[in-house]
């Protein structure tokens, strides 16, 4: 007995069905395209956002460090620490004067306003032992070298936070900083408590699609004598 078989058995795909296959691998490779290029986005974000708090991070270590063992200090007839915005240090302060930082915040930007840096000086340890010296009366030795957070803008157009000594022997602390503030209790209206500066950190940086990210830190800080 002849066994009858079926044409649609052996029949392959027809245009129609090769067509709406291709389609449908169309949108998928679409969709898997465009999920790709949101996580590769999510994490080039992440990475920037991440690089700011870790410069954010550093810099206020760095700043609490140094300002922790600072104080008010009256020393050779100048009084410390000494606030200038913009790079407008004036005498005795003039050799911390410099060129203002270019800006990119406009008005309305929570970072936006002049940068007010900042003048201080350090105890004195003459052995290098990590204990302060001390006079015969049993008060604070100071060192006559004076230590400066300032925000200047470098030859690749980045600002930088640098701390310098005497106005000179700069040392990169941070970079992309669009402001820096630092207030004592006089320059806050007297909000602040005595004994206290506060400083913030705005930071600001572009990727290569030209998308902006910003980051702020804000610390209080009280002094070796406050």
């Amino acid at each position: 007995m002849k066994t009858e078989r079926h044409p649609s058995s052996r029949r392959g795909f027809t245009l129609t069905e090769i067509a709406v296959v291709a389609a449908i691998f169309v949108l998928l490779a679409g969709v898997v395209t465009k999920a790709l290029a949101s996580v590769r986005s999510l994490t080039r974000t992440g990475s920037e956002i991440a690089d700011l708090e870790d410069s954010g991070e550093r810099a206020v270590r760095a700043i609490v460090e140094d300002l922790k063992r600072s104080g008010f200090v009256m020393l050779a007839g100048a009084s410390y620490p000494y606030l200038f915005d913009d790079g407008n240090a004036v005498d005795p302060f003039a050799i911390h004067a410099h060129p203002p930082a270019v800006k990119q915040a406009v008005a309305g930007d929570p970072d936006f306003g002049p940068n007010r840096e900042i003048v201080f000086v350090l105890p004195a340890d003459a052995d290098e032992d990590g204990v302060p010296d001390i006079d015969g009366q049993g008060d604070l030795l100071w060192e006559p070298t004076e230590y400066s957070y300032v925000v200047l803008t470098g030859p690749d157009g980045v600002n930088v936070l640098e701390r310098r000594e005497d106005g000179a022997s700069p040392r990169v602390i941070a970079r992309n900083v669009e402001r820096i503030v630092f207030d004592d209790p006089a320059s806050s209206g007297f909000l602040l408590p005595i004994g206290t500066v506060r400083v913030r950190i705005d930071f600001r940086a572009a990727d290569a699609e030209r998308r902006r990210f910003r980051h702020s830190r804000e610390v209080l800080i009280r002094l070796r004598n406050g």
